[in-house]
């Protein structure tokens, strides 16, 4: 069960790995598991690793794969951060015009 520190620490030590991946287009935290937080009564976190697309494991380049677990230092030893991959699309800024300022 990670918590929101662990998290920011694992995104902090592995941002840059992650967001260099093929089809990567966001980090962020979110919920380890939605249902399964709601039936423990407790909240699980994971670090989000939003995609273009979700693909099959064998068309990903090792390299551009999302380990399914980020490691990080701490006090009593190595904690385990769990990573989920969300599909989010294509992500493009919006055109300002004069309307919305």
């Amino acid at each position: 069960m990670a918590t929101e520190t662990q998290c920011m620490r694992a995104l902090d030590l592995h941002e840059a790995d992650l967001a260099s991946r093929k089809n990567v287009v966001g980090l962020g935290i979110v919920e380890e598991q939605e249902d399964a937080t709601r039936q423990r009564g407790a909240k699980s976190l994971a670090v989000a690793v939003y995609v273009k697309k979700k693909l099959p494991l064998k068309q990903l380049a090792p390299e551009d794969v999302v380990p399914p677990v980020l490691t990080i230092a701490g006090r009593k030893g190595t904690v385990q951060v769990p990573t989920r991959v969300i599909e989010q699309g294509e992500v493009s800024l919006e055109p300002v015009g004069r309307e919305s300022l």
